[in-house]
């Protein structure tokens, strides 16, 4: 996601020094922020001198969000600290609240490094796949999915506390009884909208007895084979997830087969604690599919010691530091099991491919306390169609790709309805109906909060809540 560049004169990773470059969305001052008072100051700046402010922590972001053209950033990456508590008590909780194993994150933590820490402390948390994206920054306001979601819920279901300097360079501390609408509102209302965090307080869990992966493989010969499998391939993933597994896929249409990666469908899956009973469960209506006249699927169980010695094996950063874009919509059996809709969907995947960033029934017994879309109670799934590109594509062809996006979310929301969804961190940033898409009902308590707390606008970002700013293609 290399929103970085300009539209001539681009730099890469692998450019020289001595290479002209155009300013492009980077922006002209950065603050590298090493304590609170450093981001006080940055925001009190840039309200006084009415700059456009970006916050950046680390990661990527696939909506342009840490990025502010000629305006001022502040970055958050270098303020480190990790701290463990047995029994930790939310601020002003009551004398009867209960104290939760937990760990406070200050806002550079990156996932690898607390994965690394944890193990030490035989507890798991629940985090993100790519391990270089920030534990306490834009993952988490945008609700952050989970290898362990079918478990313990979205990232924002494990926050306990978050501390934030607001729109007038104040340090709060945001918890369900200290201000619960602005804790109810950064905890899934995206972006750099609701100020800077300085730290987050999540729950942490037990580890597992051990983990279990599952690759599944649903090939397919020819165009109507193709229909029938990714037909039955939705449908094999409800029950998967069902079975209690998550997991990511691709789909390989077949304008783009090959021999070493024909057309259909292949799915990396998993579950702590996962048995021979899950995987029997899961798997079965995949293999179903081999009844199919030109279909072939595989299911193939694999078993890790650990979370850490699976982690080791597989979590990776795909996508960072390439041009890639998508349009998402979250996957609901309301689609899926209706023939209309399931066909206009295979439809699109023999136009464009697709893909899963996110598989999996996320636990919601905590929904209607944050502010993702609420379309999340229903889903098992993030279904991605989407376009790339070289880094020497000329501006004509950048444009065409990032217009056939756009069309791509034109299409899902009409397949999938105007109550439709969205994971924010994983949209089009060029998304049409982006208030609907990424947060549906929500939208108008989001709007009204932002008001409350920053009335002059001062944190806005590409498509977040309030904004001004939102991007074309």
């Amino acid at each position: 996601m290399l929103w970085e560049y300009g539209p001539i004169a681009q730099c890469f990773i692998n450019t020289t020094r001595e290479a002209p470059c155009q300013q492009g969305y980077v922006p002209a001052y950065s603050i590298n922020a090493s304590s609170t008072e450093d981001i006080e100051k940055g925001i009190k700046f840039a309200d006084k001198h009415d700059l456009l402010l970006a916050i950046k922590n680390t990661g990527h972001d696939h909506l342009g969000r840490s990025s502010a053209g000629s305006g001022l950033s502040i970055w958050t990456h270098n303020l480190k600290g990790t701290e463990w508590h047995d029994n930790f008590m939310p601020t002003n909780g009551p004398g009867s609240a209960q104290g939760y194993p937990a760990v406070t994150l200050q806002a550079g933590e990156q996932w690898v490094d607390v994965y690394g820490a944890a193990v030490t402390q035989k507890r798991i948390i629940v985090g993100g796949h790519a391990r270089t994206v920030g534990a306490a920054g834009g993952w988490l306001t945008g609700g952050g999915h989970s290898a362990w979601s079918n478990k313990y819920g979205l990232g924002i279901d494990n926050v306990l506390e978050i501390t934030v300097l607001n729109a007038q360079g104040e340090h709060l501390t945001l918890n369900k009884y200290t201000n619960p609408d602005y804790f109810w509102a950064i905890r899934g209302g995206g972006g750099c909208a609701w100020g800077v965090i300085t730290s987050v307080t999540y729950i942490t869990h037990p580890e597992p007895k051990h983990f279990q992966a599952v690759f599944v493989q649903v090939n397919t010969t020819e165009e109507a084979s193709f229909r029938q499998g990714l037909a039955g391939t939705l449908k094999a993933i409800d029950t998967m997830t069902s079975a209690g597994y998550t997991g990511y896929a691709y789909i390989q249409r077949p304008a783009d087969a090959s021999p070493e990666v024909p057309a259909g469908f292949g799915g990396f899956f998993n579950q702590a604690d996962g048995d021979e009973e899950t995987f029997a469960a899961g798997s079965a209506a995949f293999l179903a599919l081999n009844e199919i006249e030109g279909v072939s699927a595989f299911a193939l169980p694999l078993e890790y010691p650990s979370w850490s010695a699976y982690t080791d094996m597989w979590l990776q950063d795909p996508n960072v530091a390439q041009n890639v874009i998508d349009a998402s919509r979250l996957l609901t059996p309301a689609v899926v099991y209706d023939e209309t809709k399931l066909e206009a969907l295979v439809d699109m995947m023999v136009e464009y491919g697709a893909g899963f960033n996110f598989i999996g029934r996320v636990k919601n017994d905590t929904r209607a306390t944050t502010a993702v879309h609420p379309a999340w109670a229903d889903s098992f799934g993030i279904l991605s169609f989407g376009a790339n590109w070289k880094d020497e594509a000329s501006l004509e062809e950048k444009k065409q790709k990032k217009e056939t996006v756009v069309e791509q979310s034109r299409q899902l929301s009409e397949i999938f309805g105007p109550t439709a969804g969205t994971y924010i961190n994983e949209a089009n940033p060029f998304e049409p109906d982006w208030q609907q898409v990424f947060w549906g009902t929500n939208y108008e308590k989001l709007l009204k909060i932002k008001q409350e707390i920053d009335p002059t606008n001062l944190f806005v970002c590409n498509r977040c809540v309030g904004t001004d700013i939102v991007f074309e293609p």
